[in-house]
C-alpha cells in the first residue's frame, strides 16, 4: 500500500528526518515512535502527501486511499452534521438531498417524486442504512453522540473536536489508516473499543502513539526514530518487545564499545613500546656505544621498530571505530516536597456544576487527605476536568466550597489557552517569580535553551508545551498535585522521567488518566469513578470501568 524509499525532510537547510525506508502492506500494524521534535508528525504529513519531501520518493499503490488523523483544528465554521457527513462520502451530499426533497414534498410539491425515488435507490444502492448505523455506533463509542448536529465546531471543546476528527477518518473507510496520537481525548473504553476496530480493519495501519498499553495491544512492527541514529530503527513487536529489545541493543553498544576501547588502549601501548624501543636504540647509536657492528645492529633495529610503529599505525587507522553511544538529554524533573501536615489536603462540600445546560456534578462532598494519590475515572463528559478545575479554584461552583490546605497545582488536559506570543521565558517568569537567569537555569533543566527562551508559545509543539507546564508546576511549590491527562503528548523518556518523580513525591495526587500504565507506575492508593454527577468509590486493583459498589465519598 505505501512504499518509502530514502526520504529526507529539512527545514532551512536543517536535516529533520533523514534516510527514511518504510514498507507498509494489507494487514500492518506499524507503531512510529521517537522523542518530542524528532520529526515524526512531519513524517505523517510527508507520507500522506501534504507536504513534499527534501529528497526520496513516496509511493502509493493505485487507487489506495489514506485516512490520515492528525492533532489540527478543523474549520471552526462547519456544524457536527456535515464534518462527520464528509466522512460518509456521497452519502453525505446524498443524505442531505433526500432530508430537501422530503421538506418539498411534505409542502405539497409533487414535482419532487420522482427526484425522490432516484434518491432512495441511490442510498440504497450504496448502503445507506448500514452507513447510519456504522455512523451511529461510532460517534456513541467516540463519546460525540450528545453533540449537537447543528452546533457549529468552535462551540465545542478541543477534545470533542479530536474525537470528530476521528470519527471522519474511521467512517470514510479507507485503505490506509495514518493516526497522529489517536488516544489523546479517548477514555478507556474509547481506546478498547479503538483498539478491537484496528484490530478487525483489513487495511494498513501507522500510528503514532505514546500510550504503551495501546502499542502492546495494537501494532506488530515498531519504527523508532531516535534523534540520534540518521535512520529509523526498526523493531518487531509492540511496546514491551521494543522496550527489551532497545536495551540489548544499548547494552550490546556499551560493550563493543568497551572492548574496543581496550583494543584502542592496547593498539596504543604497543605503538608507544615500539616508539621507546626504537628512541633507545637511536639513542645508543648516537651516543657512540659499542662496537661498528653493534651501531650497525642497533641501526636496523631502529629501522624495524619504525617501520612497526608505522604499520600499527594504519592498521588501528584502518579499523572502523564504534562512535560512543549516544543519548539524547532527558528530562530534569524533581517536585517539591511538601512538610507533613495532618489535616486533610482538599476538602469539597455540596459541590454542584453545570455545563452546556448539563449537570456535572451534584451535591458532592469528598475528602482528600494529605499524601493520599487518588485516581479519577468515568466516561468522557462526566465532567472530571470540571472537578479538577473547581478544585484547583480555577472554577467558581454553580454551589457548594473547596478548600484546600496549601497550594494547589494544576496540570491542564489541553493547551489552547497557551498558544499565544509570549515567550518561554516570560511565561515561564510569569508563572515563577525568580529572577532572569535562574530562570533560564531552570528551564534549561527542563530541556528549553537558550534558543528557546524568546520563542513564542504559539509556535512550540504540544510535546513542549506539556513540559513547560510541568516546569512551572515543578518550580511552583504545591503540596497537591492535579493532573489531567499527564501522559498526552509526553515521548517514553519523559513518561519514565515523571512517573520516577511522581513516585518520590511525597504530596497528594488527584490523577486523571487513561493510560493504565502509567497509573500502575505512579501508584494510587484510592479509585473514584465519576458517573451521574457523584463520586462513587472502586477498588484500587479492578480494572477500569468495572463498576464498584456505590457509595458517596
Amino acid at each position: 500500500m505505501l512504499k518509502v524509499v530514502s526520504v529526507s525532510k529539512q527545514y532551512d537547510a536543517d536535516p529533520l528526518v533523514t534516510g527514511v525506508d518504510l514498507v507498509v502492506n494489507a494487514g500492518d500494524r506499524v507503531g512510529l515512535v521517537g522523542p518530542n521534535g524528532v520529526g515524526k508528525s512531519t513524517l505523517l504529513r510527508v507520507l500522506t502527501g501534504a507536504e513534499a519531501p527534501s529528497t526520496g520518493h513516496v509511493h502509493r499503490a493505485p487507487g489506495t486511499t489514506i485516512g490520515y488523523f492528525a492533532q489540527q483544528v478543523p474549520d471552526p465554521t462547519v456544524t457536527v452534521a456535515d464534518f462527520l457527513a464528509a466522512g460518509l462520502g456521497e452519502l453525505g451530499p446524498l443524505e442531505r438531498e433526500l432530508r430537501a426533497l422530503e421538506r418539498r414534498l411534505a409542502a405539497g410539491d409533487t414535482d419532487a417524486l420522482h427526484a425522490y425515488g432516484e434518491a432512495q435507490e441511490r442510498w440504497a444502492a450504496l448502503d445507506g442504512w448500514r452507513a447510519q448505523a456504522r455512523l451511529a455506533e461510532v460517534r456513541q463509542r467516540l463519546d460525540v453522540a450528545h453533540l449537537d448536529d447543528a452546533a457549529p465546531l468552535h462551540r465545542v471543546s478541543g477534545g470533542e473536536q479530536a474525537r470528530l476528527t476521528l470519527a471522519r477518518v474511521l467512517l470514510d473507510a479507507p485503505d490506509l489508516l495514518i493516526l497522529d496520537e489517536p488516544t489523546n481525548h479517548l477514555d478507556a473504553d474509547g481506546i478498547a473499543w479503538l483498539g478491537g476496530w484496528l484490530a478487525a480493519f483489513d487495511g494498513g495501519v501507522l500510528v503514532v502513539s505514546h500510550d504503551r498499553a495501546f502499542l502492546d495491544r495494537t501494532v506488530t512492527r515498531i519504527v523508532e526514530l531516535d534523534g540520534i541514529h540518521d535512520e529509523p530503527q526498526t523493531y518487531t513487536g509492540g511496546y514491551t518487545a521494543y522496550r527489551a529489545e532497545r536495551t540489548r541493543r544499548w547494552q550490546r553498544l556499551l560493550l563493543d564499545y568497551e572492548a574496543q576501547r581496550k583494543d584502542h588502549r592496547r593498539w596504543l601501548a604497543d605503538i608507544d613500546r615500539t616508539r621507546q624501543q626504537a628512541r633507545g636504540v637511536e639513542e645508543s647509536v648516537r651516543t657512540g656505544l659499542g662496537s661498528d657492528q653493534v651501531r650497525r645492529y642497533a641501526k636496523k633495529v631502529a629501522k624495524k621498530a619504525k617501520a612497526r610503529e608505522r604499520r600499527l599505525r594504519r592498521q588501528m587507522d584502518s579499523i572502523r571505530w564504534l562512535a560512543e553511544p549516544r543519548t539524547r538529554p532527558v528530562l530534569t524533573l524533581a517536585f517539591p516536597q511538601p512538610t507533613g501536615e495532618d489535616a486533610p489536603a482538599l476538602r469539597a462540600a455540596g459541590l454542584a456544576a453545570q455545563a452546556g445546560g448539563r449537570t456535572l456534578l451534584r451535591d458532592l462532598d469528598l475528602v482528600v487527605d494529605a499524601g493520599q494519590r487518588v485516581l479519577l475515572t468515568g466516561d468522557n463528559g462526566a465532567g472530571k476536568t470540571t472537578l479538577l478545575r473547581l478544585l484547583a479554584g480555577q472554577r467558581a461552583p454553580d454551589a457548594g466550597t473547596v478548600t484546600a490546605a496549601g497550594p494547589v497545582a494544576l496540570l491542564p488536559q489541553t493547551h489552547d489557552a497557551l498558544r499565544t506570543d509570549v515567550t518561554v521565558l516570560g511565561w515561564f517568569r510569569s508563572q515563577v517569580p525568580v529572577y532572569v537567569d535562574e530562570a533560564e537555569r531552570l528551564l534549561d533543566a527542563h530541556l528549553f535553551g537558550p534558543d528557546q527562551w524568546d520563542t513564542p508559545l504559539r509556535v512550540l509543539s504540544a510535546g513542549e508545551l506539556r513540559r513547560l507546564l510541568l516546569a512551572a508546576m515543578v518550580n511552583s511549590r504545591a503540596r497537591v498535585l492535579l493532573l489531567d491527562e499527564p501522559t498526552n503528548y509526553l515521548d517514553f523518556d519523559s513518561l519514565d522521567v515523571v512517573e520516577a518523580a511522581l513516585r518520590e513525591f511525597s504530596g497528594t495526587v488527584v490523577l486523571v488518566t487513561h493510560d493504565v500504565w502509567f497509573a500502575d507506575a505512579v501508584g494510587v492508593d484510592r479509585r473514584w469513578r465519576l458517573a451521574d454527577g457523584r463520586l462513587h468509590d472502586e477498588p484500587v486493583g479492578a480494572p477500569r470501568g468495572q463498576a464498584a459498589m456505590a457509595g458517596e465519598v
